[in-house]
């Protein structure tokens, strides 16, 4: 019996060079990202297959990867061994980590929300704090505040406890971060959302 021998591949790299092609793609990159997963979900339930619509939704964003890299790559993606990739687990992977100064914005809203120390912050806390008024959407008549909060609240897997933990505040600016070029516009953003 002969035995089959892995290919390494550097997951760091592979990753680097997966999220470099997508913010080629400017603000839309992981929105367009995301949108090409969507496409590709045919039963519509938030998931692909690593089979054949991991390699789709990779080569519809012009990323061209061997049979090794999918392989590890899907590896990386499917955390329960099911052969699928989650909508949520797909978007957090593909997204690059925040800068230092974007990672020091999002922890003093945290704190500024976290009055008593616990590393949690309720939705009424939220609520409160937000100031989406200043959303360019809300600006443009396109939306209303109170659309925007709903939203932003939707987007936390917050618990049955309906509190939010600093990891998942922070998660949530790193899938959103990528859609600003500039640091500056979005320590901006955050200091109007949070009134720092």
């Amino acid at each position: 019996m002969s035995q089959v021998q892995r290919k390494y591949i550097d997951m760091n790299t592979l990753m680097t060079r997966i999220r470099q092609r997508i913010m080629e793609r400017g603000a839309q990159g992981i929105r367009g990202i995301a949108r090409l997963f969507l496409i590709a979900d045919d039963n519509k339930d938030k998931k692909v297959d690593c089979k054949n619509e991991l390699p789709k939704v990779m080569n519809d964003c012009g990323i061209i990867l061997n049979k090794t890299e999918l392989t590890e790559l899907a590896r990386l993606l499917d955390k329960n061994g099911d052969g699928m990739v989650s909508y949520d687990e797909f978007l957090f992977q593909m997204a690059p980590p925040m800068n230092e100064s974007r990672i020091a914005i999002v922890n003093q809203a945290f704190d500024k929300l976290d009055k008593d120390g616990s590393g949690k912050v309720t939705i009424a806390d939220l609520e409160m704090a937000h100031n989406p008024d200043n959303s360019e959407l809300v600006r443009l008549g396109k939306t209303t505040a109170k659309a925007v909060f709903e939203n932003l609240v939707a987007s936390y897997s917050h618990d049955d406890d309906k509190t939010i933990t600093r990891e998942e505040f922070i998660d949530y600016y790193r899938e959103i971060s990528p859609s600003f070029d500039l640091d500056e516009a979005f320590i901006e953003m955050m200091k109007n959302a949070w009134k720092l």
